[in-house]
């Protein structure tokens, strides 16, 4: 189990969220003494029930789930750990006690609970007994049986709360994929709320952000956060785009090394960058034949539609100014070649210059109506051929350094015949063209078996990369195994 509160306790929403964890802690422990004396239908219920549902309601502004669980005698939530505190010591006591003498790691909530159905849970875990081992899969079926979804029991974890490798992995890539869609829905959600810009929810925006970026602590042993960015939605484009930028940008100035809450600024620039694509009709933007020069002009304002959505929020919160300026910046151009013409402009922000790069480097990745799907590799070429023009030269090289010759999601065939695709770059310089790849299995399944192999072993060196091949060709979803 992770603790990362002590890195992420900074920010405000950080805070408010484990403070938020806490009041649930104290609920639970109201509610669960009072069960112990009183019917449920007893008045004394009533206020906690309440002040539960609005916590977890609270919570669910923010978070696409709630897991609170128990590793030891601590308690993390959303896989940060809640300090305890002195004057709480007697609460997280007692609720740790209940949990272990039904043998329970905790609860995971996917949807926040009305008051019946949290009370029809209170039921089903003070009628519980008390077991020697796992108590979490009949907990499990007593809520089936009640009718109640939405919230399962966890199994009790060990005090070093260390699953095996293969569960670290699936975890890993089920909250990589998680904190991706997290921010996919929150964009997709900004839509309804463009008509008010100045209300779209910073703080959700914030946490989303952040979930990525811890995420980019965790690089290695097979994961890469570019992997995230193999995922693609040709319907949803300018969404999955925006996020997949947000991904790029956060990986790139992790590399970097930009400090903690520069990659969070970056990260919440970079998913504002094509804001103002929002404000263009779908017709448009979803257009199955070749674009008028009336809509050519359309998209092409969309860094100056963007400027002006978030421009309302600059009163309240100062710290816009750079995402206003990157959604106006990231086509400009290195040169100051690019649109739009703007006299006052000068030169780039740096986070302008890096979500230009991620900008470009996603946009030729993906199929379009108006343009071909390139392949990774020759994406990195055309990007480095433009460097020193649309491109600052020195990012660009970082940004290859970043990548690798072949990106993390490329589908490559190797000198065996054999296809795969590549999860992770190898950060020695000198054997970037010997990633960790992939090497799909069975070929003739819909979804191949894969083996993990580094390609700098000396037991590899048969299987060396020969070039990338486009996945549609031999009907391969890449994001399946890079992510």
């Amino acid at each position: 189990m992770t603790d990362k509160g002590a890195s992420a306790a900074a920010s405000p929403e950080a805070r408010l969220f484990v403070a938020q964890a806490r009041e649930v802690l104290q609920e639970l422990a109201v509610l669960i003494r009072n069960a112990a004396i009183h019917d449920l239908s007893n008045e004394v219920f009533r206020e906690p029930l309440r002040n539960l549902e609005a916590t977890l309601r609270d919570i669910f502004k923010t978070e696409r789930s709630f897991r609170l669980q128990v590793v030891g005698q601590e308690f993390f939530a959303n896989r940060t750990r809640i300090r305890m505190e002195i004057r709480t010591l007697h609460t997280y006591k007692f609720v740790w006690q209940e949990l272990e003498r039904r043998s329970l790691g905790g609860f995971q909530f996917d949807t926040p609970l009305e008051i019946d159905d949290l009370a029809s849970f209170l039921v089903v875990f003070m009628a519980q007994a008390s077991h020697d081992e796992d108590g979490a899969p009949e907990f499990n079926r007593a809520l089936a049986g009640s009718g109640l979804t939405g919230v399962e029991a966890l199994s009790p974890l060990d005090e070093a709360g260390q699953p095996l490798p293969e569960e670290q992995i699936l975890d890993r890539r089920r909250r990589a994929i998680d904190a991706y869609q997290q921010a996919l829905d929150f964009i997709r959600e900004t839509v309804v709320e463009l008509d008010s810009p100045a209300q779209v929810n910073l703080r959700r925006a914030k946490r989303a952000v952040q979930r990525l970026v811890d995420m980019s602590y965790e690089e290695g042993d097979g994961f890469s956060m570019i992997g995230l960015a193999s995922i693609k939605d040709h319907d949803d484009y300018t969404f999955n785009h925006m996020v997949n930028v947000c991904v790029l940008a956060i990986a790139f100035g992790h590399r970097l090394g930009l400090p903690r809450p520069q990659l969070a600024d970056l990260g919440l620039s970079a998913l504002y960058h094509d804001l103002g694509k929002l404000q263009i009709p779908l017709e448009v933007l979803r257009s199955h034949g070749p674009l008028t020069d009336e809509q050519w002009a359309l998209i092409g304002n969309h860094t100056v539609f963007g400027a002006l959505a978030l421009f309302p929020m600059l009163a309240a919160n100062p710290e816009t100014l750079p995402r206003i300026l990157v959604a106006l910046q990231h086509h400009y151009g290195y040169d100051r070649s690019g649109y739009p013409d703007i006299q006052i402009l000068k030169r780039q922000l740096l986070h302008s210059r890096i979500v230009a790069i991620c900008d470009g480097f996603d946009a030729m990745t993906t199929k379009r109506v108006y343009q071909r799907r390139f392949l990774p590799d020759e994406a990195l070429a055309i990007i480095h051929k433009a460097a020193g023009g649309r491109y600052d030269p020195l990012l660009v090289k970082a940004f290859i350094n970043c990548m690798g010759i072949f990106p993390p999601g490329s589908t490559v065939q190797l000198a065996t015949g054999e296809l795969g695709v590549v999860v992770e770059p190898n950060r020695d310089p000198d054997r970037v063209h010997q990633p960790i790849v992939k090497v799909l299995v069975d070929l003739e399944s819909d979804t191949p078996e894969a083996m993990s192999v580094d390609l700098s072993q000396a037991d590899q060196q048969a299987r060396q990369i020969l070039r990338c091949v486009d996945p549609a060709d031999y009907g391969i979803n890449s994001c399946h195994y890079a992510v």
